[in-house]
């Protein structure tokens, strides 16, 4: 976990700082720019929280309170879901505009702004009354010293209702754009063989594949380990699929070296 959340660190914030450079100097205001310029607000938030987790990994000790606790263990969801609904708006939005159904000339900058404060107004909506509220109120985590044991959270019927909700949303989104997204690209090399790599048109489908790829490798796999952890999950032998759980979890945070590959030219 260690080593991983310092990958993370170190290619996540090269990769923030120099993309945001680079948005600097180009000045676009484009919708897709603008929801990058989201993703690495996003980022750049959950980098800002990894020192704590790295100190609490490292130490073996939480000496930062529990209202901090809470708010570093929340941030990492919150991080995930708000990428993904941003992953999601990148593919949904050239989609529709290679089905013709939206035209560039008709986006405009303030059209994203408006939809990154809606995305942004719901999801705090949702994050902040979860936080307050719901999340780590479990009795067991009056432990001094100890954090991110929110699993325990998972024995109430509501949490459990709330957690299959999101695995099979995100799990069916995916499902459905890449099946999409395929046959888009199916279509373009038929049409545009052998010199696809020359029209934007291919491009940016393939560049929309990305985005899918980052989920199915980053998201998925902890989705689809919740099941398992849900189902088989007691607090009297956990030590085997707590660990596992958080590798899963660790691993969400891996999406944040994305404007890595940005930078590197393996996407932009």
């Amino acid at each position: 976990l260690v080593t991983l959340y310092s990958v993370v660190l170190l290619g996540g914030t090269t990769g923030t700082v120099l993309m945001s450079r680079m948005m600097c100097k180009r000045k676009s205001q484009s919708m897709i720019a603008m929801i990058v310029l989201n993703i690495i607000v996003l980022h750049s938030i959950l980098l800002v929280s990894l020192p704590l987790r790295l100190s609490y990994y490292i130490l073996e000790v939480w000496e930062f309170g529990s209202f901090l606790c809470r708010l570093v263990s929340c941030i990492i969801y919150g991080h995930m879901y708000f990428t993904f609904v941003f992953y999601v708006a990148i593919v949904i939005l050239r989609l529709l505009i290679y089905f013709k159904k939206l035209q560039m000339q008709q986006l405009q900058k303030y059209h994203m702004v408006v939809l990154s404060i809606v995305i942004w107004t719901m999801g705090s909506l949702v994050f902040w009354p979860i936080l307050l509220l719901q999340y780590g109120v479990h009795p067991g985590y009056s432990e001094q010293g100890r954090c991110f044991e929110f699993y325990k959270d998972l024995n109430r019927w509501e949490l459990i209702i709330l957690n299959y909700a999101m695995i099979v949303i995100m799990i069916s989104t995916v499902v459905i754009l890449f099946l999409i997204q395929m046959g888009v690209i199916v279509q373009l090399i038929k049409a545009l063989w052998p010199a696809m790599w020359a029209h934007q048109d291919y491009r940016a489908q393939i560049k929309s594949c990305f985005f899918l790829l980052v989920i199915v490798v980053c998201f998925i796999p902890h989705h689809v380990f919740r099941v398992h952890f849900i189902q088989n999950y007691s607090e009297i032998d956990k030590s085997e699929l707590v660990l596992y759980n958080e590798i899963f979890v660790a691993l969400t945070t891996v999406c944040c070296l994305d404007m890595v590959c940005f930078i590197g030219g393996v996407i932009h």
